[in-house]
């Protein structure tokens, strides 16, 4: 995954869609293994030296709590510094705007984009109440981000549909057709 990551982002950059950073930003859970493979990654690969931040799901309460109470690394933090996030997938939006909503703790600082794995391509809200935006157009077009995603789920689908068993098929047709931002056939 390092690699995965790491190569994708060395291209974003070369292709001027990202800016540089100075931070890779991961959300807990799963999103501090991947910000500290990333950056291991870029170094190996790119000769890149980033450090890497993370969230706490609750606030630090014992020991030295002037730094890093809510977010790990922060105490390196300079203001004007750039950002970039990681996470594994994106399906309602809600982590990513829990993340840039707890990076404001930093200061002045600015989100480069967002990188994620799989973006499930889903719909905001919940079973109840479906929004017609996407997670992904959310943070575009409210949060001013660039979101990339290293694969999507109707690539993914195309790629094992046939595959499939058709009761399974349908299953996942039925699904996206009333959660999904793209229809599956």
């Amino acid at each position: 995954m390092k690699w995965a990551f790491a190569s994708y982002i060395a291209l974003l950059l070369e292709q001027g869609q990202i800016e540089d950073f100075d931070y890779v930003f991961g959300p807990s859970y799963k999103g501090i293994s991947l910000a500290t493979l990333t950056c291991e990654g870029l170094n190996e690969l790119y000769g890149m030296d980033k450090r890497y931040m993370y969230d706490r799901k609750e606030e630090k309460e014992y020991g030295d709590l002037s730094a890093d109470r809510v977010i790990v690394g922060a105490a390196y933090f300079k203001p004007g510094q750039r950002i970039l996030v990681v996470d594994d997938t994106i399906t309602t939006g809600t982590t990513k705007v829990e993340t840039i909503e707890k990076l404001k703790l930093l200061g002045n600082h600015k989100v480069v984009g967002v990188i994620i794995a799989v973006d499930r391509q889903e719909k905001m809200g919940d079973t109840v109440k479906i929004e017609e935006r996407g997670a992904v157009q959310y943070l575009e077009e409210v949060l001013g981000l660039k979101v990339f995603s290293v694969q999507n789920i109707k690539t993914i689908y195309n790629l094992i549909k046939d595959s499939l068993d058709p009761e399974i098929r349908s299953m996942w047709a039925d699904y996206y057709n009333r959660y999904g931002t793209e229809k599956l056939e």
